[in-house]
């Protein structure tokens, strides 16, 4: 399936934005050619004249550029686009976390960096907030989370009973895998046990599965992978703390609040996420 963009110009299916949308993956085109195309992709029985008015007006707006007798998509209208759309979401989101940097948006991924991992933990929380505020019934109803440590609860775990109590009043229910084995993935797996989530522990020592993090939300699915400076961090202090009562709070903050780069994905793909989710949820049966 091709992608429509749909902008602020009117209805979804207005001259402006079927210009717009073709010109997203086919460029410069003459306007004859946007008018052929309009005609035989979307069934329109739309003018040469109609086309021109709304090509003439996206130009007016410095949404299109003019070269010669064709037209592509102004690059610098794409840029200021970005920025104020980067801007919204964060005056949206007011007091949650913001991303360092917007790196990339596609289709239906949108990669963020952030300059810690308890920066980059905290706007995963603000997208499960979002997805919690938009689910209605009828939504894909499992949530899946997979984690060499799952160490939120570690630090937050009040807010961590608010967002799986959320989840099982919508009737979402919820897996989590940890692939760590020590003394503080046990009681963080007691922890969600008691509260409702389906966990498991599959001890596993492969580079990638220490570095891996995934969650998935509906058709949502949140990944990341650890630095290698913060694997070997937490690895040395998940195994020298023997006891959740022997955990040095403030070592383990350090750790979670150490600056260095990560980077975040978000995917909107409901196959997607059911499987990750099929993945998950086979090894722990």
């Amino acid at each position: 399936m091709s992608l429509q963009i749909t902008l602020p110009l009117g209805k979804k299916d207005s001259v402006k934005n079927l210009v717009f949308t073709l010109l997203t993956k086919e460029y410069p085109l003459k306007l004859i050619e946007l008018t052929n195309f309009i005609r035989k992709r979307y069934g329109r029985a739309i003018t040469f004249q109609a086309v021109r008015k709304a090509v003439l007006e996206l130009v007016e707006e410095k949404v299109l550029i003019k070269d010669g007798n064709s037209f592509s998509i102004n690059k610098q209208w794409v840029q200021e686009a970005k920025k104020t759309i980067d801007e919204l979401y964060c005056t949206i989101y007011e007091e949650k976390e913001k991303p360092k940097k917007f790196d990339a948006i596609g289709q239906e991924i949108s990669i963020f960096t952030f300059d810690s991992l308890g920066s980059m933990m905290k706007f995963w929380e603000n997208l499960i907030d979002s997805w919690l505020q938009g689910y209605k019934k009828g939504d894909y109803p499992v949530n899946c989370y997979q984690s060499a440590h799952i160490w939120e609860v570690l630090l937050y775990p009040e807010m961590e009973k608010k967002i799986m109590g959320k989840m099982q009043g919508l009737g979402v229910t919820s897996y989590a895998l940890s692939t760590g084995n020590t003394s503080l993935d046990k009681a963080a797996a007691s922890f969600y046990k008691k509260i409702g989530v389906k966990v498991a522990i599959i001890p596993s020592s492969a580079s990638f599965e220490k570095e891996y993090l995934v969650g998935t939300y509906g058709d949502l699915v949140v990944q990341s992978r650890y630095p290698p400076e913060i694997v070997s961090l937490l690895d040395r202090c998940y195994k020298k703390t023997k006891s959740l009562e022997k955990l040095d709070i403030n070592e383990f903050s350090e750790i979670i609040n150490l600056k260095i780069e990560i980077k975040l994905s978000v995917t909107k793909n409901l196959n997607m996420a059911k499987q990750i989710n099929h993945s998950i949820i086979s090894q722990m049966n």
